[in-house]
């Protein structure tokens, strides 16, 4: 008994008996170990008792009045089949025994009762029910693990023979075919490696019964659906019911292998550098194949378990993250964190968001795309939160990148468009300056800004399809040669005509309309007031200003009043009043450019 007595403490008792001083005897004696005792005078009272309350064992008398014990547990019975039922009773005879197993009693005591040995008894049967209360919630959390893990990794198994048993929803969804197209066909004949040395390593840890990682890739029967699997095998043999002696953990990145492809297109027609383009592609096969990283943690942020990826992706061990608060590790780049968790808590649903790792004294920071869900209890508690974690740095880093070449490669061609016409390299450099300064100002965003910035050196790239007698004529034009020099904006548009990239749809805005008037007068649309598109309008100051500050082959460099009274002058004219008011209002920012770049 006195193993068993602590299991009793967290039992709620409801005791029906008539005798007042047998039933307060009982009572007395079982308050000290229990939660609570429910006392009953008959069987009414304790089956209304039992109806509100729902205790975890029922002790009852058979002999009552209103309803006796055994009618009771009848009733009870009707309404839990699975609530322990103690009877007690001073005929000791086999017909109450008969009848007390018929209502479904699971145990029978005689009066006069002996106190501990009752205690015992209930002691026991606490043990059983809090065993297997425990065991049927572990049953729920793991069935709660597994669908998680279902529902947010695609699974296959395979047996001994290395057939396909299994895929779950997401691997067919994935695969857009049926589960017969795969089932009992050797994983061979419908998944291959991408490369025969990784085949060879696949082949040797079936044989040797051991895990492996790497990737797969299938293609549907015509070959036009070709789809990549970053994977995790296990051996699970003994596991299911299915046969199944392998489990293939599978994630979908054919988005990034597709990228990959497109990256070595984009590379061999924009860098001519062997070593650039195998610094880039290795960049990005890191990035493929980085393995997913779990924490789990408490909704307050109280980190529980990692697993060795999560440890490596932030250079830690277990001992490090065991306890710490994983709001203070990690943190939403654009959200915060813990709403979304909060959130996420609240629902139920998987919450994706992207995640900035802090950085410590010796590494730098890290970003996770990042998937969060709640495991609840049997209670529809919160046991734990999942966090599954793909680290992006080097993705993020490697766009960034690609940015910048874009850039570098619009200043060039804008340098050269301006060398051909035998004007300073500079110039594009201080409208590029000048543009991303008066943008700021009217309000577009930051990442606006850097787009204008970029793209305003290719105002005057259409110059290039301009003959050189005229681009280069000392003197003025004529009217003939003035209609062929108003083409180069027609023809820098159709350069950029098309394409789906920030930088170049700016690129062309900004060709075809920075010599358009607000007022309708300019060239070649003669676009009027705010159907001119902001770029253009930014733009077309920034150029004036320059040309005017600067000697050209067909002017001398004007004086800064004079050129400050010609732009107030074109206010709503030539030029947009709102920009142009900006413009004046920070003129010192705008001569200190001036200055840099001069």
């Amino acid at each position: 008994m006195n193993e068993n007595i602590r299991y009793l403490a967290g039992m709620t008792i409801l005791y029906a008996e008539d005798d007042v001083m047998a039933r307060d005897e009982v009572v007395f004696s079982l308050e000290p170990y229990v939660r609570r005792i429910l006392a009953a005078s008959d069987g009414e009272e304790g089956l209304a008792l039992f109806e509100k309350e729902r205790p975890d064992i029922v002790l009852t008398d058979i002999q009552m009045p209103r309803m006796n014990g055994i009618e009771m547990a009848k009733a009870i019975r009707e309404m839990d089949r699975s609530v322990p039922i103690v009877v007690t009773t001073a005929f000791n005879d086999s017909d109450y025994l008969l009848r007390s197993i018929e209502a479904g009693v699971t145990a029978y005591e005689t009066k006069p009762l002996d106190l501990m040995r009752l205690i015992g008894k209930l002691a026991k049967i606490a043990k059983h029910l809090t065993l297997e209360q425990e065991n049927r919630r572990m049953h729920q959390i793991l069935a709660r693990y597994q669908t998680a893990i279902d529902e947010s990794t695609q699974i296959m198994h395979l047996d001994r023979d290395l057939r396909i048993v299994h895929l779950n929803e997401r691997l067919r969804a994935a695969l857009a075919a049926d589960a017969g197209d795969f089932l009992k066909h050797s994983l061979f004949e419908r998944f291959d490696t991408e490369s025969a040395e990784e085949r060879r390593r696949l082949e040797a840890a079936f044989r040797q019964r051991g895990e492996w990682q790497g990737s797969l890739k299938y293609a549907d029967t015509q070959g036009a659906k070709t789809r990549y699997f970053r994977v995790t095998m296990f051996p699970m043999e003994n596991v299911f019911d299915d046969g199944t002696a392998y489990s293939l953990f599978m994630q979908d990145i054919t988005e990034l292998m597709r990228y990959r492809q497109f990256l070595q297109k984009e590379l061999s027609d924009t860098r001519r550098s062997l070593d650039e383009n195998l610094n880039y592609l290795n960049q990005y096969r890191k990035i493929i194949d980085e393995a997913t990283a779990i924490c789990t943690f408490l909704p307050d942020g109280t980190i529980r378990r990692t697993d060795t990826n999560f440890e490596q992706m932030l250079c830690g061990d277990k001992e490090e993250f065991a306890g710490r608060n994983f709001f203070e590790i990690c943190r939403g780049m654009r959200e915060n964190l813990p709403d979304f968790i909060t959130r996420s808590c609240e629902t139920g649903e998987f919450v994706h968001l992207l995640t900035r790792c802090q950085k410590d004294s010796r590494h730098k920071e890290r970003i996770a795309h990042s998937i969060f869900r709640p495991i609840f209890t049997l209670d529809g508690e919160i046991e734990e939160i999942i966090g599954i974690h793909q680290d992006i740095t080097e993705l993020i880093e490697l766009n960034e990148e690609i940015k910048s070449t874009q850039k570098e490669i619009l200043f060039r061609l804008g340098a050269v468009a301006e060398n051909h016409s035998q004007e300073t390299g500079l110039h594009v450099r201080r409208v590029a300056e000048y543009s991303k300064r008066l943008a700021g100002l009217y309000g577009l965003s930051p990442e606006e800004c850097e787009i204008v910035y970029a793209a305003a050196p290719m105002h005057d790239i259409g110059k290039l399809a301009i003959p050189d007698h005229i681009l280069n004529k000392p003197g003025p034009l004529t009217d003939e040669e003035f209609d062929i020099m108003k083409t180069h904006t027609l023809k820098g548009e159709e350069m950029f005509a098309g394409s789906e990239r920030p930088f170049m749809k700016t690129a062309a805005i900004i060709a075809g309309q920075h010599h358009e008037n607000y007022d309708g007068s300019g060239y070649p649309r003669g676009l009027r007031g705010e159907t001119i598109h902001i770029y253009g309008r930014i733009v077309a100051i920034a150029d004036v200003f320059d040309a005017l500050s600067f000697r050209r082959v067909y002017k001398e460099a004007w004086p800064l009043e004079r050129i400050l009274d010609f732009m107030q002058e074109n206010r709503g004219k030539k030029f947009d009043p709102t920009l142009i008011d900006l413009f004046f209002r920070h003129i010192d920012d705008f001569l200190r450019i001036r200055k840099i770049y001069s």
